[in-house]
Formats: structure tokens, C-alpha cells, sequence
């Protein structure tokens, strides 16, 4: 099991002390390299890297020694990893402490390089991820950094058919940034914050798409408040991307 940690007092730790390689394989295997450069922690703050993937509740965690000490993880397996987007969360914790308490995270790092098994790097604000999802076809994964569109793995055409064909574009995108504006707007986020957490990047994209380019309500609004800003974002974008006449276009949209 996966032992919890403390986060009062935790600090931001830059991710750019971290660089990491996913390497195509089964399993697939990553190396990281870790430099915290000028940056003062605790010599003695034992140092780990944890890895998940959109789809998958699974976290596996690796041993990077301390501060001090640092072990580089080199080849090291992601065994019961599948999902294409693998993040990891780097953490300095304090050993002192019988719960350790967190010093420092780094959260939502992406393999800087990859194979064709792994997305690298940041993919738009909806990465489509493969995911068993029974006799559904897709639904939305929330996460702390980012929104996942999962697909059903059973159906391989899905995830093309997601980013080409006019007619699932237009039948089912204006209902998902309807639920993720409506979902982001209750998290209390606002365009302004220095973050690149899904609900800031979310309500940024929806004030740009806004017809008068006007800042998200708040939470506290009032539904009606909320529901106008959000029906006028979807509109401009079945506008901007003419969703309907793809649709008729497409020959399902007939007489």
C-alpha cells in the first residue's frame, strides 16, 4: 500500500530539476535525471519519484535516495502502466517525522522524451487517453493538472474517429466543454492565477472563445449567471468550427 504523507508546509519544487525518458517495452521502462541546482532543501529529505497514468488509480513509487544522496532512476520498469499519458509527481519528504511530511513536490511532470507507447510532453487541454470503460464509449477523468476524454480500449477506431470524423466531433464536444466549464468555473478557478491546473487552462480557453472575450463568473454567481457565460462560449465555438454544417455535410444530417 501506498504510504500517505503530510503536505502542511510543503514548497513548489521547479520541475525543470527534473528530466525524464520513457523508453518503449514491455514493460515500458524510464530513466529520470535529478538536479536540484542552487535550491536549499534538507540534505537529509529522502527523495521519491511517483508514477501514474490517466486511465488507472495505479501509483508506483521509486526509491531516489536523499537530497544529499541522490540515486538516479536508470531502466526502471512501469509494470501495469498502459495509458499513453504517464505523469510522475517528484516529493521531498521529512524522515524525521513518523507520518513524513512533505518539503517539496513537483507535480504533473511529463517525459520530456518518449516512444509511440507514451505521449511526451503537455498535449492540449483534453489528452485522449485508452481506458477499459465496459460497454460505455467514453467519459471525462478529472484530475488534480489535467482533464482526460478516456475512450473505450475495446474500440480502436474510437480515438481516431474522436480527433477526424465530423459527425462524433460535433454530436459530443459542445457536451463535454459544457461539463468541464461548468465543473471548472465550481472549482473557484480564475484566468489570472499563475497555474497550469485544468480548471485555469479550462476558463482561459472558454474567455478567449467568449463573444465579448469576458471574464468566467464566479462559483457564487448564481446558476443562471453561470449558464449564460457557458451557453455563450459553446455557441461561439459550434460558430467558429460550423459544427452543424460539418454535420449535414457529412450525410447524416439528410433530408
Amino acid at each position: 500500500m501506498i504510504k500517505r504523507f503530510n503536505s502542511l508546509g510543503r514548497k513548489r519544487v521547479p520541475r525543470d530539476c527534473v528530466s525524464i525518458e520513457v523508453v518503449d517495452g514491455e514493460p515500458r521502462t524510464f530513466s529520470a535525471h535529478i538536479d536540484f541546482k542552487n535550491h536549499n532543501w534538507d540534505a537529509n529529505g529522502t527523495v521519491v519519484l511517483e508514477a501514474t497514468c490517466a486511465g488507472s488509480s495505479l501509483v508506483q513509487r521509486f526509491d531516489c535516495g536523499t537530497v544529499g544522496a541522490l540515486k538516479q532512476p536508470i531502466g526502471l520498469p512501469l509494470n501495469d502502466l498502459h495509458g499513453q499519458n504517464v505523469f510522475f509527481s517528484l516529493k521531498i519528504i521529512d524522515p524525521s517525522q513518523h507520518i513524513g511530511r512533505l518539503l517539496g513536490v513537483a507535480e504533473n511532470i511529463r517525459p520530456i522524451t518518449t516512444g509511440k507507447q507514451t505521449v511526451s510532453g503537455r498535449k492540449g487541454i483534453l489528452p485522449v487517453e485508452h481506458a477499459p470503460l465496459g460497454q460505455e464509449l467514453w467519459k471525462l477523468e478529472y484530475r488534480d493538472h489535467d482533464v482526460f476524454l478516456l475512450v473505450n480500449q475495446d474500440v480502436p477506431s474510437l480515438s481516431e474517429s474522436i480527433r477526424s470524423d465530423p459527425v462524433f466531433f460535433s454530436l459530443i464536444y459542445p457536451q463535454i466543454m459544457r461539463q468541464v466549464l461548468h465543473r471548472a468555473i465550481a472549482d473557484g478557478a480564475e484566468t489570472d492565477e499563475d497555474d497550469d491546473r485544468w480548471p485555469v487552462l479550462w476558463l482561459t480557453f472558454g474567455r478567449k472563445l467568449h463573444p465579448d472575450h469576458e471574464e468566467p463568473p464566479a462559483h457564487t454567481d448564481g446558476e443562471d449567471v453561470i449558464d449564460d457565460w457557458v451557453e455563450m462560449v459553446i455557441a461561439e465555438f459550434c460558430k467558429l468550427h460550423e459544427l452543424k454544417n460539418k454535420y449535414v455535410h457529412s450525410g447524416y444530417g439528410g433530408n
